[in-house]
């Protein structure tokens, strides 16, 4: 899996924890909804701008975002 479609994964993760449709997350993170669907799918590579703005409407630090098995190369058990 590349680091792109591990970010938008992970993305797609937080946002459902906290119950948010994809376009009321657009909305707070303030991108184009067809953006966050393909950034969460791993097609768009995005700046550390967006990731800020994404990062901010998840309420999560940086550190949180990638402190996670996805990134520490740990397999998930299903």
């Amino acid at each position: 899996m590349t680091m792109q479609e591990k970010i938008g994964k992970r993305i797609a993760e937080l946002r459902k924890e906290k119950d948010l449709s994809q376009q009321k997350f657009a909305y707070e993170a303030d991108i184009e909804r067809s953006f966050l669907t393909h950034i969460e799918k791993g097609r768009k590579n995005i700046s550390v701008g967006t990731l800020e703005r994404i990062s901010a409407a998840l309420e999560i630090s940086f550190k949180d975002f990638f402190n996670s098995d996805l990134f520490n190369g740990k397999k998930r058990s299903k």
